[in-house]
């Protein structure tokens, strides 16, 4: 299969300014970055490339990737450089192929997901009482809220409890519903990286 070029790329970047800004952007084509995963680029006003004046650049904007496996976009602003971006995409893609072993639709981008951890159960290997304090240690960590159960008066009132953790972990599934925690990619590596064994799932979130 032929790989796909640098120009088909920069295609998919000028398409998406033009739906984002119109037609009063334009890409600074000597300067483009590429990666094994991705190719960077920057733009500026049409104004600005006719004038070079300062007063004629855009404020705010940028460095533009597109993911070469998925042709995503990723903009950033201002306050995030080329290098940064980069090394913020390349740790989250590293994080998106660790989950796809788990769940191979996985998208850390766009993706919404209910987890679901199974209960459990492991007494002929004498082991429950160990994977139970592993998996309750990584989701306090994370500080797992219950769903529509906010109390401005009680603050910390819908974070799951240890307690509360370890009783539903024994008895039956634990369901957490979509957003449910500030990253769950970074939750999913902690579970996987404490026990590459337990047995959960996602579930896509309506």
């Amino acid at each position: 299969m032929q790989e796909n070029t640098k120009d088909e790329y920069l295609k998919i970047a000028k398409e998406y300014l033009l739906k984002e800004f119109g037609d009063i952007v334009q890409i600074f084509e000597d300067d483009i970055s590429e990666t094994d995963d991705t190719f960077c680029f920057h733009y500026q006003s049409k104004k600005f490339f006719e004038t070079l004046k300062f007063e004629h650049q855009f404020v705010g904007q940028g460095p533009l990737f597109v993911l070469k496996r998925s042709k995503k976009i990723i903009s950033y602003g201002s306050a995030t450089g080329e290098k940064r971006g980069l090394i913020h995409i390349i740790n989250q893609l590293n994080k998106e192929r660790l989950i796809r072993v788990y769940y191979k639709d996985y998208d850390i981008w766009d993706g919404k997901y209910d987890l679901i951890i199974n209960k459990v159960e492991d007494e002929a290997c004498g082991l429950e009482d160990i994977i139970l304090e592993n998996i309750v240690n990584v989701l306090l960590k994370h500080k797992i809220w219950k769903a529509n159960q906010y109390n401005s008066d009680h603050p910390n009132a819908h974070y799951y409890t240890q307690e509360e953790l370890k009783e539903t972990l024994l008895k039956s599934p634990l369901i957490l519903k979509r957003n449910f925690c500030e990253n769950l990619e970074d939750l999913l590596v902690d579970i996987i990286n404490k026990d590459i064994y337990l047995d959960w799932t996602l579930s896509e979130a309506k």
